[in-house]
């Protein structure tokens, strides 16, 4: 069965904001049903995470009252790959730490590819939004 372009559009939209929810409230089944097997992770700090390694991070966010917000965000695709980019603004209780409360805001890309009819996310880069220094 062919996907149409606006289907997979609408798949890969609905992916991204399930695995957003599903980072902030640590569902394990759902990052690992929609993570690649080859998946790698740079994050707002600068570390590189395999994707299992990304797992037992996320692991640890389990319970958590974090809420995530997707803004600006823009998608493009390229037959069975696509780059999603823009803002997350990550607020709640647990955002860098289980303890923490300070909300994140940063710019994101998010590569994800299309296998067996889904949609799987190769590679995610995280950037912190700080004070302009053009302001």
């Amino acid at each position: 069965m062919t996907t149409s372009a606006a289907e997979r559009e609408r798949a890969l939209q609905e992916s991204t904001v399930r695995f957003g929810r599903a980072w902030a409230s640590g569902d394990m089944a759902a990052l690992d049903e929609l993570l690649s097997p080859t998946y790698t992770h740079h994050d707002a700090y600068g570390e590189r995470l395999n994707r299992q390694a990304w797992l037992d991070y996320a692991s640890r966010r389990t319970g958590r009252d974090t809420r995530i917000e997707f803004r600006d965000v823009d998608t493009r695709m390229f037959g069975d790959v696509a780059v999603v980019t823009g803002t997350n603004v990550i607020m709640g209780g647990g955002v860098r730490s289980a303890i923490d409360t300070t909300d994140l805001e940063m710019v994101f890309t998010q590569v994800w590819i299309w296998r067996d009819g889904r949609w799987l996310r190769e590679a995610f880069q995280a950037t912190p939004v700080l004070e302009s220094r053009f302001g």
